[in-house]
């Protein structure tokens, strides 16, 4: 998989939404569940952020980053307009982690960003490293 280095509007879009990944918290809501906010910036610059809705039936549950495209669709941008995504995790002692972190999508995320804009940026971690890979490029065996 190729990958390239963040831009400074990357790290600004990461600062972005570990803020609001912070903020959004609530330690007596679900507190077992990953607690995930993805942002998602436009080709104008907009940037429009969702956090994962966890539930107690697991299907019901919703991950950060179709709610980070759907806000954008709400409001009027097309779907070639998404230009970045990122998600960041809330730092949980079940996964070791004292920090907000960037975190990969998930398998049916990684589905929903290539069918929105397969040439998305998606920052992901590699190797310890934050980068930046196509969405497609997420799906290397994709056949449809």
């Amino acid at each position: 998989m190729e990958s390239a280095p963040l831009t400074d509007e990357d790290t600004a879009l990461i600062d972005i939404v570990t803020e609001t990944n912070l903020d959004t918290f609530d330690p007596d809501f679900f507190d077992s569940a990953d607690i995930v906010t993805a942002g998602v910036r436009m080709a104008d610059g907009e940037v429009y952020e969702g956090v994962s809705l966890p539930a107690s039936i697991g299907r019901a549950s919703m991950c950060a980053e179709p709610v980070a495209v759907g806000s954008a669709i709400a409001d009027g941008y097309t779907h070639d307009e998404i230009q970045t995504c990122v998600a960041v995790a809330y730092p949980m002692d079940s996964h070791d982690a004292t920090e907000v972190r960037v975190v990969p999508p998930c398998g049916p995320c990684r589905e929903l960003l290539a069918d929105y804009n397969d040439a998305m940026r998606v920052i992901v971690p590699i190797d310890g490293e934050n980068r930046v890979v196509d969405a497609i490029d997420l799906l290397p065996t994709r056949t449809w």
